[in-house]
C-alpha cells in the first residue's frame, strides 16, 4: 500500500473514531437527562402567606452521590466553600434552588428550613408546597411529578445553641410522605400544627428537614392505559416547584 493510501486510511479511521465518541456522548447525555430545573425567573421559592412576621433561611445538602441526607443536622453541619455532604445557606433561594440540574431515578435532595418568629410570642407553623409545573408529557398520567416522593425527615428545635433530636412524632404535629399527584396542581402540605417554642421557650429557633425524592418504581403508561415496565417516559420532562408558603398563626 501506497504511503499515501495509508495516510487517508489512518485518516478515515481517526475520523471514524471521533464520530463514534460523539455519538456515544450524544446519547449518554439522551439517557441522563430526565429531569431538569430551569430558572426563568428570579421569584422567591419561600412565601409568608398570612399570620405572624418571621424571618427564615433555606439550606440545600450539598451532595454530590445525590443520596440525601442520612443524619439531617444544621448544628456544626453548615457547608464553607467547596465543602460536600453539608448544608449550603442559599440566602435568596428560588426554584432552581431546589435541584439544579439533571436528575436520574432512585436520587434524593434533602433540604431544611430555619424559621424564628419576630412577631408576638408563641405561635404555630404550617409549610406547604405549590405551583407544581411539569412539561414534556404526552398525557397528564406521565406528568414527571408522579414520579416524586416527598417527606419530612426531621423536626427540630435550637435552643441555647443546642439542636435537638427528631421531635415531628410529638402531638398536635402532623407531618407528611406521600407523592406528588399527576392531576392537582394544587397545595401540598409539608407540615403543620408545629409549635414555635417547646418546653416554655417561646423564642426557640424551628427548623424543618425534608427531602425530594425521585421513585423508580414510578412507571408511566401508554395512552391504552397500559403500565411501561421502566422510567423512560420521564426522559427530558421539566418538573419545578415554584414555591413554600410559610404560614405562622397564634
Amino acid at each position: 500500500m501506497s504511503n499515501k493510501k495509508y495516510q487517508s486510511l489512518n485518516r478515515l479511521i481517526m475520523i471514524s473514531i471521533v464520530y463514534f465518541i460523539l455519538s456515544l456522548g450524544i446519547l449518554t447525555s439522551v439517557i441522563y437527562a430526565w429531569f431538569t430545573l430551569t430558572n426563568l425567573n428570579r421569584t422567591d421559592l419561600v412565601s409568608q402567606i398570612a399570620g405572624v412576621e418571621a424571618e427564615y433561611q433555606f439550606y440545600v445538602y450539598k451532595d454530590e452521590s445525590h443520596t440525601g441526607s442520612l443524619n439531617p443536622t444544621l448544628t456544626d453541619n453548615v457547608c464553607t466553600i467547596g465543602e460536600d455532604l453539608c448544608y449550603e445557606y442559599i440566602p435568596n433561594p428560588t426554584y432552581s434552588h431546589l435541584i439544579d440540574g439533571y436528575v436520574a431515578p432512585g436520587e434524593r435532595f434533602s433540604f431544611a428550613i430555619r424559621i424564628v418568629s419576630v412577631g408576638a410570642a408563641g405561635g404555630m407553623l404550617r409549610l406547604d408546597l405549590s405551583g407544581l409545573v411539569s412539561w414534556g408529557f404526552d398525557i397528564p398520567e406521565n406528568k414527571i411529578q408522579r414520579a416524586f416522593f416527598y417527606e419530612v425527615t426531621k423536626l427540630a428545635y435550637i435552643n441555647n445553641d443546642i439542636e435537638s433530636v427528631d421531635y415531628k412524632d410529638h402531638e398536635p404535629i402532623v407531618y407528611y410522605a406521600q407523592h406528588f399527584q399527576y392531576n392537582h396542581d394544587g397545595i401540598y402540605p409539608l407540615i403543620s400544627d408545629v409549635p414555635m417554642g417547646v418546653e416554655n421557650a417561646s423564642n426557640s429557633v424551628l427548623i424543618v428537614f425534608f427531602d425530594l425524592y425521585f421513585d423508580p418504581t414510578i412507571y408511566g403508561q401508554t395512552i391504552d392505559g397500559i403500565s411501561h415496565d421502566n422510567s423512560n417516559i420521564f426522559m427530558n420532562q421539566l418538573f419545578i416547584i415554584n414555591y413554600i408558603f410559610m404560614n405562622i398563626y397564634s
